[in-house]
């Protein structure tokens, strides 16, 4: 019996023993916890501390060299840190390093070098509650954070602001109303009333109602009608006060086979990028450009495109839009491109009478049948590449722009056409000495002069080459340039044509002898060069006008209208490029 009581007693012992560990042990796991989750609490405020510190210095990287900046990064730290002080632990030991960013990670610069990013680290230490119970008194917390300097613009090529006039009026509601499988009918006043308007994407999200909240938001949508996007700008319009453009806009009749676009189309732009939260969009640009997007890559049928060229009658023209051009937003090596567009022109000359000289005679007339023309115009791709972006003390002062371009095709006319003359030969020289002669005897009909008679179908090839390529690196002067462009302009598109011509011809030469009249049909080939050459050279001269019409009148003015700039290309800015938006990259 005693005995049992003895084990009875120390198991009641060693109960005790037990629950007095296991509360050490669990006072000890309690006091790790508080204490390592203040340490983890620490760090994240050292990362977000040094994430703040790192944007605020980043802003202050204005080109001077790294030695300069020192003074001023100190001052600015100092500052930040002053700001944003409400950290756990100690005052944060903060420091900076400048220097730039390669292949994804921070590299120190040296002292004469021009940073582009800072790194900055932050230190702290925090006391531990539970210094006492767990042996460690206090931990550190450190963490870092770089931030790069962004150089951002957007920037155009081509536009109507500079170039809208009447010559351009009349291919204006023709060709929209092609794209927008629409009616459309508005002067020339409304036109420049709509390049004189702009709307912003900010804009465009708070006001235009197109269910977005955010610019990146607008940039991805990838289903709006065009009738929706034009009244989204209307709104803001309405908001700015410009109620007549607004009306303007609401008017346009979209065709219920315009399929719907993609915003990212009309406006490419980085995320997040700076400078496109408040680039202006001209609205003539916004509305051209959504009606290229929705027949991207479809040719369309224009029986007229109101334009008057010499001579040409029943003109038709097809025109395909292979890639709509766009306004683009971006850092430095931003690169934008123009449209690729191809126009096919048929039309009819109406039969007319062509004097040349034959065989030493003046003025001799031939008559042409109706000749139909054939006309191909490949109006090529122009790129520009954004360089840089220059500051001063009150802000943007330029952009940088690198420029290439090149004429895909030129121009080709083919017209096919039937040409037929007589030619009445004087004998020995000029009047005809013998015929002279038998007159005084009474013999002149005993010898008449032959006459030739030339029937042919020709087909005539007339080309002319554009400019092959082009580079050019071009400044941009703000603000003049968000409305008048610099580049290379296009200067003489089209060079002089040169024509080759291939076809069948049929001459008969007919004479008399005393009396009588004789036909012959002969081989065209020997007086290929004498006769049949002057014609040619006659038609060739003809279509020359054709040629430098087209020019002057439709491949300028559309090529234009589409943004593009064939042998070269105009650049405009567009509000506001960013000197110096500031991000985190490490």
């Amino acid at each position: 019996m005693p005995s049992r009581r003895r084990e009875s007693g120390e198991r009641g012992a060693a109960a005790v023993i037990m629950g007095v560990g296991l509360t050490l042990v669990l006072v000890l796991i309690a006091a790790f916890a508080v204490d390592i989750g203040m340490q983890r609490t620490a760090r994240r405020d050292m990362q977000a501390l040094a994430d703040v510190v790192a944007l605020d210095l980043a802003r202050n990287l204005d080109g001077r060299t790294k030695s300069a900046l020192g003074a001023t990064m100190d001052a600015a730290m100092a500052k930040s840190l002053a700001r944003n002080r409400d950290t756990i632990g100690d005052l944060p030991d903060l420091d900076w390093d400048l220097g730039t960013m390669q292949d994804g990670a921070f590299v120190s610069g040296a002292a004469g070098d021009v940073p582009t990013a800072v790194e900055v680290t932050a230190d702290t230490s925090v006391d531990f509650a539970f210094g006492g119970v767990t042996g460690v008194a206090s931990g550190d917390a450190g963490r870092r954070a770089v931030a790069e300097s962004v150089e951002s613009a957007c920037f155009r090529l081509g536009s109507f602001i500079a170039s809208l006039d009447s010559s351009q009026g009349t291919l204006l509601n023709p060709l929209l109303g092609g794209l927008l499988s629409s009616s459309l009918n508005l002067s020339l006043v409304s036109y420049k009333g709509l390049a004189a308007a702009n709307v912003s994407l900010l804009d465009l999200v708070e006001v235009g109602g197109l269910g977005v909240g955010t610019v990146d938001e607008l940039l991805e949508l990838d289903n709006v009608s065009v009738g929706a996007l034009f009244i989204a700008a209307a709104k803001v319009l309405d908001s700015q006060g410009k109620l007549v453009e607004a009306d303007l806009l609401r008017a346009i009749p979209i065709g219920a086979s315009t399929p719907h676009i993609s915003i990212g189309d009309i406006l490419d732009a980085a995320p997040t990028d700076a400078a496109a939260l408040d680039a202006q969009i001209n609205v003539l640009d916004l509305v051209t450009g959504a009606a290229l997007v929705a027949n991207e890559g479809h040719a369309i049928n224009i029986p007229n495109l109101g334009i008057t060229l010499p001579g040409l009658v029943s003109t038709t023209t097809t025109l395909t839009v292979i890639e709509s051009p766009r306004t683009k937003c971006g850092r430095k090596g931003t690169t934008n491109e123009t449209a690729q567009v191809r126009l096919k022109l048929t039309g009819t000359i109406p039969a007319k009478n062509l004097n040349v000289s034959i065989l030493g005679l003046a003025n001799v007339g031939v008559a042409l049948d109706q000749t139909q023309v054939s006309v191909d115009i490949d109006l090529g791709k122009a790129v520009a590449q954004l360089m840089a972006v220059t500051c001063n003390a009150s802000g943007p002062d330029s952009i940088k722009v690198d420029l290439a371009s090149a004429v895909v095709g030129g121009i080709n006319v083919t017209a096919s056409l039937g040409a037929h003359l007589n030619v009445t030969v004087p004998l020995l020289g000029s009047g005809g000495l013998l015929n002279q002669i038998l007159s005084l005897l009474g013999l002149g009909s005993l010898l008449n002069p032959p006459e030739i008679k030339l029937d042919t179908g020709l087909t005539l090839t007339a080309s002319s080459s554009g400019v092959s390529t082009f580079d050019k690196i071009v400044t941009v002067p703000l603000p003049g340039g968000y409305t008048t462009p610099v580049g290379s302009g296009s200067g003489i598109i089209l060079g002089p044509t040169t024509a080759t011509t291939s076809g069948t011809t049929k001459m008969t030469v007919v004479y008399g002898l005393f009396g009588t009249q004789t036909k012959a049909v002969l081989n065209a080939d020997p007086l290929y060069s004498t006769v049949l050459n002057p014609i040619l050279s006659g038609v060739a001269s003809s279509l020359n006008p054709l040629v430098t019409a087209l020019q002057s009148a439709l491949i300028t003015p559309l090529s234009k209208l589409l943004g593009l700039q064939l042998g070269g290309a105009d650049v405009f800015a567009v509000p506001t490029p960013v000197c110096n938006g500031v991000r985190l990259v490490g």
